[in-house]
């Protein structure tokens, strides 16, 4: 009996401090905090963050507009849906998992956001094989993304600029560079190289870029959102040098043509 008084008292008391622990984990207090940075200058923003956990406590926050900081505490363990936006910031969206932890705890954690300017190539994609005419299907996809971004950021205007950025760039050679030269009444050959950017020929961008146009164009007028806001335009300059942009260059390139604060009249 005694046996069983006691493996009762000790099954209790390992229950209570199993609940007890599993109690503390989830009343503990974890501070996420970080930066939001602009990906392209790498300079903090302030935007509107919207935090919502598993256990549906929503949040509605600002990043600082100087220094780009934010903060909010939440429960130790807590697993967290977080989207970033603004008038000028294409909205975002992240998943984040908070430690789990007994006691309190900081947890950094920064954002990168594409923050909108007038003149910057908000995208740039590869939508053609090489030397190809006809848009690949995640091509098509990328271009028809672009209205999911004017949906939340209704004050902006694209230019998509159609290249041939990927097939036709610039290369570089070596030219031989002879000089003469008197030494002790003796002529001397120096021979010398120079570094050439050869351009390629402009008749066949130009012939690329225009079989490609009209597929782009197709797509952009299909956009729900596309009207009088996004534009397409060929671009028949060269790509730059591989060594110089990489060698998967895009061919076409998303540039914000204008951007107005919806809150100024």
């Amino acid at each position: 009996m005694k046996k069983i008084i006691m493996l009762s008292i000790l099954f209790a008391m390992v229950s209570y401090w199993g609940f007890a622990q599993f109690l503390n984990n989830h009343t503990v207090q974890v501070l996420l905090k970080g930066t939001v940075y602009d990906e392209y200058t790498n300079k903090p923003v302030g935007l509107i963050i919207e935090l919502k956990t598993n256990k549906g406590k929503w949040f509605k926050i600002k990043s600082d507009s100087v220094t780009g900081k934010y903060q909010q505490v939440f429960q130790s363990g807590e697993e967290i849906d977080i989207t970033l936006y603004d008038w000028d910031v294409v909205r975002t969206s992240f998943k984040l998992k908070l430690p789990d932890t007994s006691k309190y705890a900081e947890f950094e954690h920064d954002f990168k956001v594409k923050h909108l300017t007038v003149g910057l190539n908000a995208f740039e994609w590869d939508c053609f094989q090489s030397g190809e005419s006809e848009i690949t299907q995640f091509g098509k996809e990328l271009i028809k993304s672009l209205d999911e971004v004017m949906k939340f950021n209704r004050n902006v205007k694209f230019t998509v600029y159609v290249t041939a950025f990927d097939t036709y760039y610039k290369t570089q050679s070596k030219e031989e560079v002879k000089s003469v030269v008197k030494e002790k009444k003796k002529k001397k050959t120096i021979i010398d190289y120079k570094t050439v950017i050869n351009e390629p020929p402009v008749d066949k961008i130009k012939e690329l870029v225009d079989s490609r146009l009209p597929q782009v164009e197709r797509i952009v007028n299909m956009l729900v959102r596309g009207k009088g806001k996004v534009f397409v335009e060929p671009n028949y300059s060269s790509g730059e040098l591989p060594e110089i942009k990489g060698t998967n260059q895009p061919d076409v390139v998303v540039v914000v043509r204008e951007l107005k604060n919806i809150l100024e009249r």
